[in-house]
């Protein structure tokens, strides 16, 4: 995954794509994609095309993720593999010049990524966005970053279904929400150069455990504190608490920028050198 800030790249030309993967768990090793729904858009909200499809992974759904998306294994028995719906997802947001968003946007990437590489298939270098990223520019003193929760806040949401294409249409409300802030395209525009953009590419080399990125995913979006004890650095081996923002992924290691509260400054860290990690109003620890 490629991440960088770009200037000049985002004009009021530009098509949207809000997507969103549903999947059989956290980690993109060993996990495989089991929906993929987009939303085509422009800036003024003018929804131009759909995409949704479910996508047999191959493997048994876990009864836990199945209580999330409820997608089961009899849904997804019939449907077509990986290899065929990747290339139609590609297909969708042709054109390199589109960007996309998605909420929490290295899962989706990271199994996008992951699946791409099984089925030997090229993914384009489109920019990406991620929605967490601008929400935080915009609001950065909410208590809660999870797509549901923040879309409830701002009167967005008609639905609890927590399935691909219903999120992919949040993304795209709150995208558009956070874009009325500001107050002209100029500044709406200079903004949305300023975030992260990411790309698709490159595999996940680091095995995270599915705990550990099921703690750290939710810290992101909720911005609540973590103790962790990490293998490097100055505290290495100590224990130490830090906000999380968001994760990232650069050559198949996964990141994780958080404000550490000791030093208070942002710094990175890799989760796979994450030793342990738990919120510090629970005991749930790995």
């Amino acid at each position: 995954m490629k991440i960088a800030y770009l200037n000049n790249m985002i004009d009021e030309q530009k098509i949207f794509i809000a997507f969103d993967t549903e999947t059989t768990g956290l980690t993109a090793v060993d996990g495989r994609i089991v929906e993929i729904a987009a939303l085509k858009f422009d800036l003024n909200g003018n929804i131009l095309d759909r995409f949704s499809e479910l996508v047999n992974p191959q493997k048994k759904i876990p009864e836990d993720v199945i209580r999330i998306h409820h997608i089961t294994d009899d849904m997804v028995a019939d449907m077509p593999g990986i290899d065929e719906v990747l290339p139609r997802f590609i297909a969708f947001f042709a054109g390199e010049e589109n960007i996309l968003i998605a909420q929490n946007a290295m899962f989706d990437i990271g199994f996008v990524n992951q699946e791409a590489i099984r089925s030997d298939i090229k993914l384009p270098r489109n920019t990406i966005i991620d929605q967490i990223d601008l929400t935080r520019r915009v609001y950065p003193n909410l208590l809660t970053y999870s797509l549901e929760n923040t879309c409830r806040k701002f009167n967005l949401t008609d639905t609890q279904t927590h399935r691909a294409m219903a999120d992919a249409v949040l993304v795209m409300k709150l995208f558009l929400h956070c874009l009325k802030r500001f107050e002209n395209k100029e500044k709406t525009l200079n903004s949305l150069n300023s975030l992260y953009h990411y790309s698709f590419g490159g595999p996940m080399v680091t095995r995270i455990d599915d705990t550990m990125m099921g703690i750290v995913s939710h810290a992101v979006e909720t911005g609540e504190t973590l103790e962790i004890v990490y293998s490097g650095g100055s505290m290495r081996g100590k224990p130490r608490r830090i906000i999380p923002s968001i994760m990232f992924n650069r050559d198949g290691v996964t990141y994780l920028v958080a404000k550490c509260l000791i030093a208070n400054s942002n710094k990175q860290f890799r989760l796979d050198r994450i030793k342990e990690c738990r919120l510090i109003n629970e005991s749930l620890r790995v």
